[in-house]
């Protein structure tokens, strides 16, 4: 639980995927080190994780999750929205819901292809 804003921290797809138990065993002892050495291991951790990021779009395994440009469906910013609204706060979630409403608005005036 994140202490300082009260709410629990959510992860997306994309955490999950760079998620590395013994990163995560680490991060959990980094309060119980010394100042000098909690600033060391926080930027070990950070470039192994980017290493992590780096090797996911390298190796392809990111199709698991549709971010491939091979990805036969395209998402609609609709579905966007939609995907990022858990994560925002009271404000930014009336303004997604607001560009939310637009955009299914502006779809419906459209002419339709088929």
């Amino acid at each position: 639980m994140n202490e300082e804003s009260g709410k629990d921290l959510r992860l997306t797809e994309f955490d999950y995927l760079l998620a590395d138990p013994h990163l995560q065993m680490i991060k959990a002892a980094i309060p119980y080190m010394q100042q000098p050495q909690q600033r060391l291991i926080a930027m070990i951790i950070k470039l192994q994780e980017l290493n992590r990021t780096m090797s996911l779009f390298r190796d392809s395994e990111l199709s698991a999750m549709g971010l491939n440009a091979a990805n036969d469906h395209k998402a609609s910013m609709v579905e966007m929205l939609q995907a990022m609204k858990p994560y925002a706060g009271p404000r930014e979630r009336d303004m997604i819901e607001m560009i939310e409403n637009l955009q299914i608005m502006m779809q419906t005036m459209q002419p339709s292809n088929a």
